[in-house]
């Protein structure tokens, strides 16, 4: 645990959070700052920064209760979708600096979903060939 760390001092009890579920591993609260009504937050009891440094079965364990926890935001707030996300690094808008996972219900024509389809357009390569494509894929494959 970090000291410093806002959401290692809410899993060590030393800071207040609207608990939703927890066990051994996974922590799931309210946002402070919600981007929608029922947003929630998967966090590892354990402070690691981002996702390079979580262990896989506890990348498992994280998204075993991202599922149930999406499920029953959806059906509480009578959501029509759920957006699920998760960043790493300054440049991806992380700015917590403990692996969390968000989940935030999402309705038709809501401000996020404008926010989202915005910054979801392609903004670098258009129609790409498939052999660029192919190189691209030949060397994530050779970093697995």
């Amino acid at each position: 645990m970090s000291a410093v760390c806002p959401f290692c001092s809410i899993a060590s009890g030393k800071a207040q959070a609207s608990i939703v579920y927890e066990d051994a591993t996974v922590l799931v609260f309210m946002d402070l700052n919600p981007a929608n009504f029922g947003h929630t937050l998967v966090v590892p009891r354990e402070h690691w920064e981002n996702i390079y440094e979580v262990p896989e079965n506890v990348l498992a364990d994280l998204f075993s209760v991202v599922k149930r926890v999406s499920s029953a935001a959806k059906k509480t707030v009578g959501a029509e979708g759920i957006s699920i996300l998760q960043l790493n690094g300054r440049a991806a808008g992380q700015t917590v600096t403990h692996f969390h996972i968000h989940i935030i219900p999402r309705f038709s024509g809501d401000a996020i979903s404008k926010a989202l389809g915005a910054m979801m357009e392609h903004h670098g390569l258009k129609n790409p060939e498939k052999s660029d494509l192919d190189e691209i894929a030949k060397k994530i494959r050779e970093n697995l």
